[in-house]
Parts: C-alpha cells; structure tokens; sequence
C-alpha cells in the first residue's frame, strides 16, 4: 500500500501558503502543519475475485511534520519540506483488531519495509494558482516524493482557503504502489488482494508561526 503520503503528500505545501495571487512582499513567512487538526487518509480498494470478499480500507498518515515557507503573500513562490515518519501509517475503521494487525504488519514490514527506508520526504514548490469566486485558490504543487527508495516528481491539484494566520487545503491525489516498487500487500490468508492504485485524501491545517521567521 503506497502511503501517498504520502504524499503526502503530498499537497501539503501549499496549504500552507497564504495570500493573493500576483502580489509579493519583502518579508519571508513561515507555515507549520497543525497535525492534530489535519487529516491524511489514504484509501485503497480489494482487485480481482478478492474483491468479492474484502472491502475498502483506510490507512491513516499519523506520524508527520513539515513547513513552508513563502514571500508574504504569494502563492506561487511558496515552498513546502515535509517528513513522514512509515512506521506512523495505521488502518483506521476496521471492524476487528486482529484485521486491523495484521494490516499494519502487513504494510509495515512488507510494504513499506520501515527498517530499511524509515521516512518518506516530499519537496514542491506551487506553480499556479487561480483565485476563485468564493476568495479560494485552485493551486497545482510539484515536487520530488521519495518512497520506498524511489524518487518520483508529481504534481498536486488542491483547494487552498485561508482565513487570518490559519491555511487550510484539501484535494486528493492518486498514485501506483509498483511506480515506487511496492509490490499490494494480500492478507487474510491471501484471499484478499490490495489494488495497485491508492488514493490519498487530505484537509490540511496549518497555522503561521512568527516564533520561527524563515532564513533569508
């Protein structure tokens, strides 16, 4: 199961990201992802005759940190750093613990094998952004998502809103497990099949922290 984290994440960045679209000023600002306000999910589906006898599931992104910083007031230009800790993605509205261990076993050790590649890091810049009627941005973020041991630019489109110094962004993006050379994870005895293709879903929060200015 790729954690889109990833993915994270992906889109992240620019949730953090403030301002109007085409105006800059001098002074450099720093965004920090309020994880308990945040929320990552990703989502898979059951492939195959599997399909018959499993159910979708969600897998949530719990463990994470990450900035952006940006000229004051434009979007374009905003920066993100983001780190996943792998070891941090749970399954997450399972109707029984044991399917729930053994998910996690799963993704774990033999998916994301968390000892041999611990974190999953992504960095993007915004390169668009449009203001829409209601005072929000369609924003497109790209940048470099390392998983697994692999490197792979993708691009993120998302719903940026803000409001005073809290950002907020959702969007969902899809990615392929075997693009990162993860083989879908099968359980329940191997009646059950993950599908290549996950999908990851996100309402990032994040807020301006005037105690860390970014560096210039």
């Amino acid at each position: 199961m790729t954690p889109g984290a990833g993915v994270a994440v992906i889109a992240l960045a620019v949730a953090l990201s403030h301002g109007g679209v085409g105006s800059t000023a001098p002074d450099r600002q720093r965004y920090r992802i309020d994880v308990p306000r945040s929320r990552f999910i990703v989502n898979t589906t059951t492939s195959g005759v599997s399909s018959m006898f499993g159910h979708d599931h969600r897998i949530e992104v719990k463990s994470y940190e990450g900035a952006v910083t940006l000229l004051a007031g434009n979007v374009r230009n905003a920066t993100l750093e983001l780190t996943v800790s792998a070891d941090g993605l749970r399954a997450v509205e399972e109707k029984h613990e044991d399917i729930t261990a053994e998910i996690d076993s799963a993704l774990h050790d033999h998916v994301l094998d968390v000892g041999a590649f611990p974190v999953i890091t992504f960095s993007g810049r915004a390169t668009a952004a449009s203001r829409r009627d209601d005072g929000a941005f369609d924003v497109t973020l790209r940048g470099d998502l390392r998983l697994h041991g692999v490197r792979r630019r993708v691009t993120v489109p998302l719903r940026l809103a803000f409001k005073d110094d809290t950002m907020r962004a959702s969007g969902k993006l899809s990615l392929r497990q075997t693009d990162y050379n993860i083989v879908p994870f099968s359980f329940a005895g191997g009646t059950v099949t993950v599908a290549d293709r996950v999908t990851l879903s996100f309402d990032i929060v994040a807020y301006r922290d005037p105690a860390a200015p970014a560096p210039r």
